[in-house]
């Protein structure tokens, strides 16, 4: 399982390398022509886009994580300390 785990984060990592690329490629390619300049709406897109789609991946990665942790052992304590206290 850890493997998976690992493959998951690499695989996460690799996209995020690719989203930024995408980006940088974007940005250089509507920044490197005086006459055909992006405007600066164009830019606040692109970073936009970029922040979503790299905050969507670190969300899923989060809840992934969440949802791995084994919570059985916090629940024997938890519960064992409110009925000693109760």
């Amino acid at each position: 399982m850890t493997s998976n785990k690992g493959e998951g984060i690499k695989d996460r990592v690799l996209e995020i390398e690719r989203l930024i690329t995408e980006f940088k490629e974007k940005f250089e390619a509507g920044t490197s022509d005086a006459d055909n300049f992006i405007t600066m709406n164009e830019i606040e897109r692109l970073w936009g886009e970029l922040r979503g789609n790299t905050n969507n991946i670190y969300s899923d990665m989060l809840q992934e994580l969440i949802g791995s942790v084994d919570e059985s052992e916090l629940i024997r304590k938890k519960k064992g300390n409110t009925e000693t206290t109760g």
